[in-house]
């Protein structure tokens, strides 16, 4: 059986909405998002965090806290369900905002740009037809088309979002279950 894959945002999907998020103190899972992986795992999907970390580019935090903020989210969803990901990847960049050249620039990487999933399917082997994608705002389900417009994509409730995923769920865990249907 071929891999297939669930990308999932962070921010507003799997923790909290908290803006420019360096601190991992501040990280506090969503209801149900912990489960949610948690079921991703069993369903046997490659479950990899998609995230736009333009904070980066702007000069307001560094790599290094993306890092420690991802592995906070990792250890929570870990404690509460004995969840975990497979991968994090992000984009530091902005195309117009700071000064480091290394950050301030277009990259297909950022969302939507659909870089970070064509580079998840080549880093783990895998075909991005029959994946899947869940995320709170435009962007996760505009870059999940760009990769492949075969993903299916799942929208959850935000201030961000509006009507261009395939499907709405209430939550990451209803996602879930939402795509276990599916498989």
């Amino acid at each position: 059986m071929a891999r297939r894959a669930v990308f999932l945002d962070r921010d507003g999907t799997i923790n909290k909405q908290v803006g420019y998020c360096g601190d991992p103190a501040k990280i506090e899972l969503i209801e149900g998002a912990a489960e949610a992986v948690r079921h991703f795992n069993r369903l046997g999907l490659l479950t990899i965090v998609v995230t736009n970390q333009s904070a980066v580019a702007r000069g307001l935090i560094t790599e290094a806290q993306v890092r420690r903020v991802n592995a906070e989210v990792a250890l929570q969803v870990a404690r509460a369900a004995g969840g975990r990901f497979d991968a994090f990847y992000y984009a530091p960049f902005h195309p117009t905002e700071g000064t480091d050249p290394r950050y301030t620039r277009d990259s297909d990487w950022r969302k939507p740009g659909g870089g970070m999933l064509r580079q998840a399917a080549q880093d783990f082997g895998f075909e991005l037809a029959g994946c899947f994608m869940v995320g709170d705002a435009d962007i996760d389900h505009e870059a999940a088309k760009d990769a492949d417009p075969r993903i299916i994509t799942f929208q959850v409730p935000s201030d961000y979002g509006g009507a261009v995923a395939d499907r709405q769920a209430h939550s990451l865990l209803d996602a879930s279950r939402q795509i276990a249907a599916l498989l």
